[in-house]
């Protein structure tokens, strides 16, 4: 009856949604993944160019932070490379950088203290000891421990479920890892995935870790990557609809729901376009200043 032609409709509406934040998931990638992960590329041998990517893409993403705190404890990071600085100095070279403005020490990764750093939450130093930060969580993850790898995130200060959970989504994209156990970690909820789910699923009471199940379970329904429709469900919902009222329509309609993706591949390839004019009149611009 009407009741299962309801159904069947909504089961089509969900496949066909997955599907496409699937494959939205390579404008993610292209966007964020991608340039940060390939600029430090000696990431798994080399256990600073791995710090970097995760204070760059992931460390500082909670509420109010500044946009200066990621270049920050990079310059900091890099400059105790050089000079073999102990966790101490590279905490007063971050806040050197950014003249001690602002910083909470309860809640930023880089501050070390002797005494604190032996209780729960820790400094990255101490939280990882010798460890690779982005080689032991896919270590971890071939194994499918993801717990494990989430709760040694989690001892870093300042480091919550969403944090831990948005960075290891990124190493199983990476490197194609597909976990079993536990891979509702690997869905970080933001405000935008919870306002998709509760939308899908006509319901406001569920919480993060119910969400993070119900993206994993409709996923392997459809024969969908999950960690890949995470990323695309953010990119579509924050850089596509950018508006509840723009994401609620999509969710209804998947026709509209294509004329944005649609009109955002657009303007995209005009974005490239000038960029690749830019960067010959860069060129050019270089040549005859190297010729005057």
């Amino acid at each position: 009856g009407k009741r299962s032609s309801r159904r069947k409709r909504w089961a089509s509406i969900l496949l066909a949604g997955a599907k496409m934040f699937e494959a939205v998931s390579v404008l993610f990638r292209a966007s964020y993944q991608e340039p940060l992960w390939g600029k430090y590329c000696s990431h798994l041998r080399n256990s600073i160019d791995a710090v970097c990517i995760f204070f760059i893409g992931y460390a500082f993403e909670h509420q109010g932070r500044s946009p200066s705190y990621p270049p920050a404890a990079v310059k900091a990071i890099k400059k105790s490379e050089d000079n073999h600085d102990s966790p101490q100095d590279i905490w007063k070279n971050f806040g050197n950088s950014l003249r001690n403005k602002g910083l909470n020490k309860d809640i930023n990764p880089l501050y070390h203290d002797d005494n604190s750093c032996n209780t729960k939450e820790m400094c990255i130093w101490c939280a990882l000891g010798s460890k690779n930060i982005v080689s032991a969580s896919k270590e971890d993850l071939n194994k499918d421990q993801i717990k494990a790898a989430h709760d040694r995130l989690k001892r870093i200060r300042g480091v919550g479920n969403k944090i831990a959970s948005l960075f290891l989504r990124d190493v199983a994209v990476n490197y194609n890892l597909t976990p079993i156990k536990d891979r509702w970690l690997l869905q970080p909820v933001d405000i935008w995935i919870r306002r998709i789910v509760q939308s899908l699923n006509n319901s406001s009471e569920m919480d993060n870790r119910a969400i993070a199940e119900w993206i994993v379970d409709r996923c392997k329904e459809c024969n969908i990557n999950p960690e890949r429709c995470n990323q695309g469900m953010w990119y579509f919902a924050a850089r596509i609809a950018g508006s509840d009222f723009e994401l609620e329509q999509s969710l209804q309609d998947m026709n509209y729901a294509r004329n944005l993706l649609k009109n955002h591949i657009s303007v995209l390839k005009t974005s490239s376009s000038a960029a690749i004019e830019l960067e010959s009149q860069l060129n050019n611009w270089l040549f005859a200043e190297l010729c005057g």
